[in-house]
């Protein structure tokens, strides 16, 4: 994801090096959609919302990766600076749903055992 966003706000990104992160980071984000259906489905109520949350936010900044490498590959910089602060807002709120995720599921395992 930072490797990714990094090309991407270069000022000339180097398109097949954009196009393989971007690839990488949206096969990540597509496991942690998977991960997070099992835990939705077979993992405790108390961290589902959690889940859910994490999810969001990877499909989040997943949605403006991808805008920002079409309007790269288009060589179209209209939207790239609203584009590169939306990114950072939405990298931010992935960080804290991870930790949130993380804190809650430490709490599950810790009361499991």
């Amino acid at each position: 994801m930072d490797a990714g966003l990094a090309a991407l706000r270069s000022d000339e990104p180097e398109l097949p090096d954009v196009d393989e992160k971007i690839r990488r980071f949206i096969a990540l984000a597509r496991e942690v959609h998977r991960a997070a259906e099992v835990v939705i489905l077979e993992g405790p109520v108390s961290i589902v919302n959690f889940t859910e949350r994490v999810a969001d936010a990877s499909s989040g900044l997943s949605e403006v990766m991808r805008r920002m490498a079409n309007d790269a590959r288009a060589r179209d910089v209209t939207r790239k600076a609203e584009d590169v602060t939306l990114a950072a807002e939405r990298e931010r709120i992935l960080y804290q749903e991870v930790r949130a995720f993380r804190v809650a599921a430490r709490g599950v395992i810790g009361n499991a055992a």
